[in-house]
């Protein structure tokens, strides 16, 4: 059987091939928040993971990763630059990984350092061959497809069976989009479809989308990541990229190069570039997902892929139990109720709004909400999503002398925002401070309490970042959201999910909040919102500048 050790990652051609294969041989075992770090300042470390023994005890790795060519030897300054990072990024075991073989002082040198305290592995070609050919066929952490899953799948799968040729589907955060493409590509590929294209627009998401489908494909099928200037490879793969890259080569790339074509997040497929790739190709199947649908423009996705097969929201995730349950609180105490008869007789933009309406909120209450909160949680793992980068820094440091262990990890090199991310993950932080860097690519299962302090004008990053939350694990009951945000828009939103909540999920018998997953500080606001939302529909999506008229007789009582 082949495999997805592939003859230029075997011969040392492709040295960031053979970072992706360690960490693909390290998730296909088991491992956890397994990170691929390698680059420029990287300080000797290409790959972070943590392995769990049969007790349940983490032990974290740090990787070197050394691609050479036929007749190379891998000497002993890899060990040394291992050495330096296992330091570095707190790590207990060190590995250097090659293709090739080391010198013979490796061994020794091995030896020497075990006597002296120090974990170092030597995994050569012959060793990391021989893993992948005792490796099952799927991954040993394959997940089993949830029933609204597997409908997804088989529909795609019917419509290709009848002649169709593209499929679209939603499927909210942390409810397993990337699976349900992983798996019809994963039956397409049996098929004898195998030249796959997967387009996104940030590295970091195509790495993501990589790793994600490694779970559900069998060891059979290579993977392979482009952008840097290089092209996708035209074999039979699957080639994960982005849109900006592959529009220098498409001169050179038959229309009919690829079998299928998926792109995720598809509300960014109006971009000019964009278009231009996927007008290029003619695929025999094209696949749009997303998580979030909602464009500013008002363009819909459903014009170039067709009508969704299938919408799986994050209420809809809520009430089946996929995700975490939430008790969602929104502190409205800074509301200056007295500027209300001045505005309900305005015609006023939402930025006029919300300055009139709403008082700054202090740091340092919003700690005292947070301080109390913990006490209400076992292990707490907060993420604060902050206005600023200045902000982000000085509340991580407000955090900490609070007693909460706290960093930031917005505005820092990605080598040190995945050290501190895999830190936090492993509980040497309570807390991290972020702007931006939350909304897509990361997933740590274990946050339990969100602290929103930064209102995002875009409902689409709202639940990107409230999706952080949502993912269940095992030492988690549910997740608990403090929302300090001072824009209607915000609070609008979120009514409207509670309302939805209430029709789709407030009769399911295994969830405690029947009567809504929201709690107001200030009960009168929700009356408010309400009454708006009745005479203004989409606010949650409305700009800055957009003009509203209260509706008469409005006010807080």
């Amino acid at each position: 059987m082949k495999s997805f050790y592939t003859s230029d990652i075997a011969n040392g051609l492709n040295w960031k091939g053979l970072e992706h294969l360690a960490a693909r041989i390290l998730r296909h075992l088991g491992w956890k928040y397994i990170t691929i770090i390698g680059g420029s300042g990287d300080h000797g470390g290409d790959l972070l993971g943590i392995h769990y023994d049969k007790n349940g005890i983490s032990t974290p790795w740090v990787f070197q990763v050394k691609a050479v060519s036929t007749g190379r030897y891998v000497g002993i300054s890899a060990i040394d630059e291992v050495l330096k990072a296992l330091g570095i990024y707190n790590a207990k075991v060190a590995c250097v990984i090659t293709n090739g073989e080391f010198i013979s002082t490796a061994k020794p040198r091995q030896a020497e350092l075990s006597k002296c305290g120090y974990q170092v592995k030597l995994w050569n070609g012959i060793f990391i061959q021989n893993l992948i050919e005792n490796m099952s066929d799927f991954s040993a952490v394959k997940k089993q497809l949830r029933q609204y899953q597997q409908i997804i799948v088989d529909k795609a799968i019917k419509i290709y069976s009848e002649g169709g040729r593209r499929a679209y589907y939603i499927v909210a955060t942390g409810l397993g989009k990337t699976v349900i493409a992983a798996s019809i590509i994963q039956h397409f590929w049996e098929l004898g479809l195998r030249r796959i294209l997967v387009l996104c627009h940030s590295i970091e998401l195509a790495q993501q989308l990589e790793e994600g489908f490694w779970t559900q494909i069998s060891k059979e099928v290579p993977t392979h990541v482009f952008f840097s200037g290089k092209a996708p490879l035209t074999e039979e793969c699957i080639s994960f990229g982005l849109f900006q890259t592959l529009k220098g080569f498409l001169s050179s790339l038959d229309p009919q190069q690829f079998d299928v074509i998926i792109v995720d997040e598809v509300h960014h497929i109006y971009a000019t570039e964009f278009k231009n790739c996927l007008n290029h190709f003619k695929p025999k199947f094209k696949i749009g997902m997303t998580a979030t649908p909602w464009r500013g423009d008002g363009q819909n996705p459903a014009n170039i892929f067709g009508e969704p097969i299938a919408t799986v929201s994050l209420i809809d995730g809520m009430s089946m139990g996929y995700l975490a349950q939430v008790d969602y609180r929104i502190f409205c105490d800074n509301i200056n109720w007295s500027q209300i008869p001045y505005i309900t007789k305005k015609s006023m933009t939402i930025k006029d709004l919300n300055k009139r309406l709403f008082l700054p909120q202090r740091d340092e209450a919003v700690i005292s909400k947070i301080k109390t909160t913990i006490c209400e949680i076992e292990s707490p793992r907060i993420v604060i999503f902050s206005p600023s980068i200045e902000h982000s820094k000085k509340f991580a440091s407000m955090l900490s002398v609070a007693g909460i262990p706290c960093t930031f990890v917005s505005d820092i090199k990605k080598t040190e925002r995945r050290k501190r991310l895999l830190e936090f993950a492993a509980g040497v932080y309570s807390a991290i401070t972020a702007v931006d860097i939350m909304n897509e690519g990361i997933d740590i299962p274990d946050v339990n309490i969100l602290v929103f302090l930064r209102a995002t004008h875009s409902r689409r990053i709202f639940v990107q970042q409230l999706g952080r939350g949502l993912r269940i694990s095992e030492k988690k009951e549910k997740v608990i959201v403090l929302d300090f945000v001072s824009d209607l828009r915000r609070i609008a939103g979120v009514v409207e999910m509670n309302n939805e909540w209430k029709v789709k999920g407030g009769v399911s018998e295994t969830l405690y909040l029947t009567k809504g997953i929201v709690s107001f500080s200030d009960s009168s606001i929700e009356k408010f919102i309400n009454e708006w939302i009745l005479d203004v529909a989409n606010i949650s999506d409305s700009d800055d500048n957009t003009r509203l008229i209260f509706p008469e007789g409005l006010n807080n009582d």
